[in-house]
């Protein structure tokens, strides 16, 4: 199971603590304002509480999760996009 949680804070304080958070959870950025990782239901719900106890009024959290036979990587590039799944590898 995948979790992702992007957010949209605007106190730069708020912020480091729930990254820190997410990090500490075992979840990596993707970019700044998004975490994704293993995870399961019980690390959503604790994001959620440690989310709903730091952030203010007009910020967004938003957590995300993803079971396994939902879980599929896309790679697009200028020539399309194809999933990873059915992309052959080259060897060189």
């Amino acid at each position: 199971m995948y979790i992702d949680v992007a957010f949209d804070i605007s106190s730069e304080k708020i912020r480091g603590k729930l990254r820190r958070y997410l990090r500490s959870m075992g979840l990596s950025m993707v970019n700044k304002s998004v975490y994704a990782g293993v995870g399961s239901y019980k690390t959503a719900s604790l994001v959620s509480e440690r989310a709903e106890r730091i952030i203010e009024d007009n910020d967004n959290v938003y957590i995300v999760v993803i079971q396994d036979w939902e879980y599929s990587s896309i790679n697009c590039t200028k020539d399309g996009c194809v999933k990873i799944s059915e992309r052959k590898l080259e060897v060189l």
